[in-house]
């Protein structure tokens, strides 16, 4: 009996459906096009790139990125809905400071400077959403070779919320280029990608594609000028 429980236990956890989700800040049209211009720029200097923004995929910068049930989409908006005053309050004055580019392994992203209400997003966000997503999602390799405590904290972020990227390990960016083969460092070194700051217009949920663009926002669109 105890065999036949735990196969069966085995087999609830194996059907469980999957969808990549990115639940992620919109940037401004301002800094939408100057994103999309930058990226443009640097496929201009780096045929290899694999991002192309403003056509294939969004500028954006992720709250929270991992695999959810995929029968648990309703639940994971209504839940956003649910605490949506208080992002909305925490949005208001919340100015978003992308200053540097930072390059590293085959990414270049647009650094945002981290303050304390886009932690404050992305930590309600988080709250309010990980009872949702897969569980017994896969480690993956890169955190296997990072220094001691840092290799044990992101395992355990993985096992409980599904991203090692969350909480005090929270980095936002946007990414705006993916390249195994071009030298991003130069490239970006060519373009000279200046600072700009705005204010997010709303937190979208959307389709994860290749590289963590963000496809769509087909899953939610959240306007923090609009009152739910």
């Amino acid at each position: 009996m105890i065999k036949t429980a735990l196969l069966l236990l085995i087999l609830v956890v194996a059907s469980v459906n999957s969808i990549s989700l990115d639940i992620h800040l919109q940037l401004d049209q301002a800094t939408y096009d100057l994103a999309v211009y930058y990226n443009q720029q640097v496929n201009k200097l780096a045929p290899n790139n694999q991002v192309f923004l403003g056509t294939e995929s969004l500028p954006h910068i992720t709250l929270y990125l991992t695999d959810f049930q995929e029968n648990q989409v309703q639940n994971i908006q209504q839940s956003i809905e649910k605490v949506f005053p208080v992002l909305q309050q925490v949005a208001q004055d919340c100015n978003v400071e992308l200053n540097f580019i930072n390059v590293t392994g085959q990414y270049g992203m647009w650094n945002v400077k981290l303050n304390s209400c886009l932690q404050t997003l992305s930590d309600v966000i988080v709250d309010n959403t990980y009872q949702f997503i897969t569980p017994n999602q896969s480690i993956p390799e890169w955190v296997y070779d990072l220094p001691e405590p840092l290799r044990s904290e992101k395992i355990a972020m993985i096992q409980k919320y599904g991203s090692p990227n969350v909480f005090d390990q929270f980095q936002p960016h946007v990414t705006l280029a993916w390249d195994a083969v071009d030298n991003l460092v130069q490239v970006f070194n060519t373009i000279n990608v200046q600072p700009a700051s705005c204010f997010s217009p709303s937190i979208g949920i959307g389709s994860v594609g290749p590289y963590g663009t963000v496809l769509d926002n087909k899953y939610g669109l959240f306007n923090f000028t609009t009152t739910i």
